[in-house]
C-alpha cells in the first residue's frame, strides 16, 4: 500500500481533510497540474474509496490507464 500511505501523508485529519490543501499539495509537491489534481480530489469527495477501488480495478483489469479525460 505505498502509494496509500503517500497520500496518507498529505492529509493531517482524515475525519475532517482539508480538500483544498491536498489539492494544493498535489500541485506543489506531488507534480500534478491543476485540472489533474482538482479531479482527482473531486472524485475522491464525490465518490469515496469503496466505489473508486472497484473503478480502478475494472479500468486495470480492461488496461485502460489515461481513460477519456487525457490526464
Amino acid at each position: 500500500m505505498p502509494l496509500v500511505e503517500e497520500y496518507a501523508a498529505l492529509v493531517s485529519d482524515s475525519r475532517d481533510p482539508n480538500w483544498e490543501l491536498i489539492e494544493a499539495k498535489l500541485i506543489d509537491h506531488h507534480e500534478w497540474t491543476p485540472d489533474a489534481a482538482h479531479s482527482l480530489v473531486k472524485m475522491a469527495k464525490q465518490y469515496g474509496w469503496f466505489f473508486l477501488r472497484n473503478a480502478a480495478a475494472l479500468a486495470i483489469a480492461c488496461d485502460h490507464e489515461d481513460a477519456d479525460l487525457g490526464i
